[in-house]
């Protein structure tokens, strides 16, 4: 018995040997475990092998790919980005790209990946886009906290950021780069991205708060970026797109436009560069900067010299900002050259000059300055075809208008169609209320009242289009169907594109109604200056192209039209013109200079129809510098067709012009007029010129304001 237990035990031994033996065999043997604890990169994917693997994704946790240069971990969804955390290593390089656009509302509070900047990371967004991004009370609250390494091709849409106490916060990242690296890794670099939404910190900025030192002849950069974002420092720096920045880094062809708020150094690109760092062809676009007179500018807060052992002598140049920027707390002075030291506020210039300036960039931005709400974008937003929902430019801040209290120091800031709805509750009577536009306004689906057109029309108004335009406006109620109503006030610098406006009532225009009052004393005169009209109108007694009837001593200047007027009235009374249908008996002083008109006007119940104006009805007009380049003007009764005006009296004309290529009709019969000076019957002809003649007599009235268009018709430099 004893032979045999022995026996039995030996076997039992020798197999368990045996089996042990066998596994650490096939373990050995065996593939990398990409989940194993101490790497998720494969030992032998540190260079990439064109092979056809894909990669893992590490065991899953992303789509595919190795983490490496040529074969990164694709992100796809929100829990993909999740993971990224799991597959940093510290030391080593790890490469993502997003795969799809992101929504990260579902994730109430992001952690930073790399809050100390031992993890190095290159993140290419590929063109697409995170959304609802939210980091708050966090050390360096953003989406990378430290950015050792690169972040580029990626939009931040509504992110929500705000610092733990003392401590910074940016959309991407708290810190690019570090402050001392030991290694070029530890540098960082933003390139082709945009941010919007919110940012609170002790220190902060849309897209970083702080901006490392080089190392090993890297510098740290953000270039070719935007930020919408408003900025709030509760204590350091507040900066547009950075807080501050450390030697030798740089912010180039870069703009913003986010509402900054800074108890210390504030600037609307960056409000503290020092040690060499470089600010150029930046602009800032921003709205409203508020901070202390003696450490805030437009561009740059303070350039200081910063800490000793590093190199000195900051630069800020070539930077340019909004000259209707709201600047509270300090006052801005242009600034055309280099500067070193103290604040830096750049060129002021108009939005136009905005535009093209950063569309001259060049790739990757996109050569059109004014493709999303009047804002530039870079050339992968455009061909997304998505940059009007998600451009970031509507992200405004919250309440009736964007900016502003309505004085003439403060306007209210209209943004989008919300603000400009909100115009008529802001209004009071007899008192002027100050509106500008920062943002092209598309009215669809709005069924518009006009804004002062009842109650004895006591509502004074000052519109400032800045150069933008508002699309589909629709008007079908009220008295005198427009825009404004009964405009007193001024209105100016705004093209009205493809407007719908309809009415059964005498007075019709697509800016106004009347043109200031009758008789009106100076607060309810009317004036209008450098605006457009597009579209269709159809009244019933005196229509106009941008004005129903203009009374007073008001004036339109600089203005042109290419609507089609109708003046639907029977009984032979329309009064239909290009510009106004009817000046009013009681005018006085009034005028109507520097202006064309292109669009068919039709008085098809018969009555006055004019290139310019349907009919004078007496007063004191001068209509001066004005063309008819209309293609038909038609009434019942050719008497009452006039190239320039269609019935005139007490009315002064000089340099007054029409198509020699337009159509005349009096019912269904086309007829002929000859050359005129000075009316010489009911109607005014002016004086025939060829089309090429006409664009150069418009471009020739100010080369400084028009253009000639696609369409060989001239328009304003800024016309969109």
């Amino acid at each position: 018995m004893k032979n045999k237990f022995y026996h039995i035990s030996t076997y039992s031994v020798m197999r368990y040997w045996t089996i042990l033996w066998m596994a650490i065999l096939s373990f050995s043997c065996s593939d990398f475990n990409p989940m194993d604890s101490y790497s998720r990169i494969p030992p032998d994917r540190n260079t990439d092998i064109d092979d056809g693997d894909e990669g893992d994704g590490a065991g899953g946790l992303f789509e595919k790919g190795y983490g490496t240069v040529n074969k990164p971990y694709l992100v796809m969804d929100v829990i993909q980005i999740q993971n990224m955390s799991e597959a940093l290593v510290k030391g080593k390089m790890i490469y993502f790209q997003l795969g799809a656009d992101i929504d990260m509302k579902s994730i109430s509070n992001w952690d930073p990946l790399n809050p100390t900047g031992d993890y190095y990371i290159y993140f290419d967004g590929n063109n697409h886009i995170i959304k609802n991004f939210t980091c708050t009370d966090k050390a360096y609250a953003s989406f990378f906290g430290i950015l050792a390494g690169t972040c580029k091709n990626v939009g931040f849409y509504n992110a929500h950021v705000e610092a733990a106490t003392n401590s910074g916060a940016g959309v991407i990242g708290g810190y690019i780069g570090v402050k001392a690296p030991n290694a070029v890794e530890k540098t960082g670099q933003v390139e082709n991205c945009y941010v919007s939404g919110k940012v609170k910190g002790k220190y902060a900025g849309g897209i970083a708060s702080r901006m490392g030192r080089p190392y090993g002849g890297q510098i740290c950069y953000i270039k070719n970026c935007y930020s919408t974002a408003e900025v709030i420092s509760t204590g350091d720096e507040c900066g547009g797109i950075v807080g501050s920045m450390y030697e030798n880094s740089e912010v180039s062809y870069c703009y913003s436009t986010g509402v900054l708020i800074g108890a210390n150094s504030v600037g609307g690109i960056a409000a503290l560069p020092s040690e060499g760092a470089k600010i150029t062809s930046c602009v800032a676009w921003n709205w409203k900067i508020t901070g202390p007179a003696a450490r805030s500018g437009r561009i740059s807060g303070v350039l200081s010299q910063g800490e000793n052992g590093h190199q000195a002598d900051p630069v800020a140049s070539e930077c340019y900002a909004w000259e209707d920027m709201i600047c509270t707390g300090f006052t801005p002075e242009d600034n055309a050259g280099s500067v070193s030291t103290g604040k830096y506020d750049g060129v002021s210039e108009s939005a136009l000059t905005l535009q093209n300036s950063i569309a001259n960039w060049g790739t990757p931005w996109h050569n059109v300055g004014n493709i999303d709400m009047g804002f530039p974008i870079l050339e992968w937003q455009l061909d997304r075809e998505d940059y009007a929902s998600y451009g970031g430019h509507d992200n405004e801040p919250e309440g009736d208008f964007a900016n502003g209290d309505g004085t003439q120091n403060n306007p209210y800031v209209i943004a989008n169609a919300i603000h400009i709805q909100n115009m008529s509750k802001a209004l009071i009577e007899k008192q002027t209320t100050y509106f500008v536009l920062s943002a092209d306004i598309d009215m669809q689906g709005i069924k518009w009242a006009p804004l002062n057109d009842a109650n004895g029309y006591h509502k004074w108004i000052d519109f400032d289009g800045r150069n933008h335009v508002i699309k589909n406006l629709t008007c079908e109620s009220g008295t005198y169907r427009s825009f404004f109503g009964v405009l007193c006030g001024e209105c100016r610098n705004v093209g009205f594109v493809d407007a719908n406006i309809s009415s059964p009532n005498t007075g019709i225009g697509i800016i106004a109604g009347y043109v200031g009052l009758a008789a009106g004393a100076e607060n309810y005169t009317g004036k209008i200056t450098n605006c457009y009209t597009t579209g269709v109108l159809k009244g019933s007694g005196a229509a106009g192209g941008i004005g129903g009837v203009l009374g007073g001593s008001g004036y339109i200047k600089n203005c042109y039209s290419s609507a089609t007027v109708i003046d639907q009235i029977a009984n032979n009374t329309g009064k239909a013109g290009g510009i106004i249908g009817r000046v009013n008996g009681n005018a006085s002083g009034s005028s109507i200079e520097n202006c064309y008109t292109s669009g068919d006007i039709n008085a098809i119940g018969g009555g006055n129809a004019g290139g310019i104006v349907g009919k004078v009805d007496g007063g004191k007009l001068v209509i001066k510098n004005c063309i008819a380049w209309n293609s038909m003007l038609v009434s019942t009764d050719k008497a009452k067709v006039g190239r320039i005006v269609g019935g005139t009296a007490n009315a002064t004309y000089e340099n007054c012009y029409a198509y020699d290529g337009v159509i005349l009709k009096a019912g269904e019969a086309t007829f002929t007029v000859s050359d005129e000076t000075s009316p010489s019957g009911s109607s005014f002809q002016g004086v025939a010129k060829s089309a090429n003649e006409l664009k150069n007599t418009v471009i020739n009235w100010d080369s400084s304001l028009w253009k000639e268009g696609s369409n060989g018709y001239p328009v304003f430099k800024w016309s969109k």
